[in-house]
């Protein structure tokens, strides 16, 4: 009896000892890396994906994406990707013991240049064909057809400068993959027709409102000017000045450029500009009398419709901005005496707020 006994409780012990060793020799192999080109598949996993243990296996792919199975230990890969991707082999034995592995599959340099996004450029300007990954020294060849407009058609991103618009297409090449084709389109979007004005004469002390067209975006300069990025700008120059119209399309892309003169003919009378609009826009914010800085000793005073002082002031330089001691005035037509100082006389009317 004892010897039956012994002879089980060494064989427990010799199936315990077994089983830590074959687990213990429990390995997986997920295969070799793999570079592949566009396009293609491969297949990953070993020839021995899994070794010791206790057979049988059941194999676990992770990610499952772009396999045609993620349970065999050998499943085809084909990438619609271009970024590299890392597969987890995880293998199960019969006793429930789990081992993983790696394998990376990647892609060989060209598969990750191209032509570019197809663009748009002013007229008379270039536009740079190719992407960020286009570069040199990565064993990929490059040629664009046609090579009109081209700086040069064997580089992996040259310059175009085209007088109409044009379809490239580049064709990559690389020493272990088939060559690879794709087109950018390169479009010229027209200069708009823009057009400043006829030239204009004022007098001094005047205020001219300049007339463009042909553009939707329009801005002018040299300022003071207002209605700045409008078609029809207000300006008052003192001298004869040359204005300068920057346009665009709809865009807001392409820009066009026209000029306009104003000829200012010397004048020392006032002029009386009878409305404002002191909203804070910007424009027309405060009460314009041309001129007046002719007159630095200069007394104004200006009444509501009742005959009460509303605003007074000396040295008048076109600042006032429709408000009587900090609050402002209701829209309504309001009464002014100036006094030109230095005997030169007074000068009266109305002036009208809107709001």
């Amino acid at each position: 009896m004892r010897k039956i006994k012994r002879h089980i409780l060494l064989s427990f012990v010799f199936s315990i000892i077994f089983y830590f060793y074959s687990a213990a020799q429990f390995t997986v192999n997920a295969g070799s890396d793999k570079t592949i080109c566009p396009g293609t598949s491969t297949s990953i996993g070993s020839a021995s994906p899994a070794s010791g243990g206790l057979p049988p296996y059941t194999y676990s792919w992770s990610p499952s994406s772009f396999l045609s199975s993620s349970t065999s230990p050998n499943p085809t890969c084909t990438p619609a990707s271009s970024n590299y991707i890392i597969y987890t082999l995880t293998v199960t034995d019969d006793t429930g013991a789990v081992q993983t592995d790696n394998v990376i599959v990647g892609f060989y340099y060209i598969d990750y240049t191209n032509a570019g996004n197809d663009t748009s450029i002013c007229e008379n300007s270039s536009a740079l064909l190719g992407n960020d990954f286009n570069i040199s020294g990565m064993g990929v060849s490059y040629s664009w057809f046609p090579s009109t407009f081209l700086d040069n058609n064997t580089l992996p991103r040259p310059t175009s400068t085209p007088t109409s618009s044009i379809t490239y297409t580049l064709t990559m090449t690389h020493a272990s993959c088939p060559p690879k084709t794709d087109e950018i389109n390169v479009s010229i979007i027209p200069t708009p027709a823009i057009d400043a004005g006829p030239d204009v004469t004022i007098q001094e002390g005047q205020i001219a409102t300049l007339e463009a067209n042909g553009a939707f975006y329009y801005a002018w300069s040299p300022m003071p000017i207002m209605y700045q990025f409008t078609y029809n700008p207000d300006v008052e120059p003192i001298i004869t000045t040359t204005y300068y119209l920057y346009g665009t399309d709809a865009t807001n892309t392409c820009p066009a450029y026209d000029s306009v003169i104003v000829t200012v003919i010397p004048n020392d009378e006032l002029v009386f500009y009878n409305t404002f609009t002191p909203n804070g826009d910007g424009n027309n914010d405060t009460w314009y009398i041309g001129n007046i800085y002719k007159y630095p000793n200069n007394k104004l005073e200006i009444f509501n419709r009742y005959g009460k002082l509303v605003y007074k002031t000396s040295s008048y330089v076109n600042t006032w901005d429709g408000q009587a001691f900090g609050e402002p005035l209701p829209e309504g037509t309001y009464f002014f005496v100036i006094d030109l100082g230095d005997g030169k006389g007074k000068k009266n009317g109305t002036v009208t707020i809107i709001d």
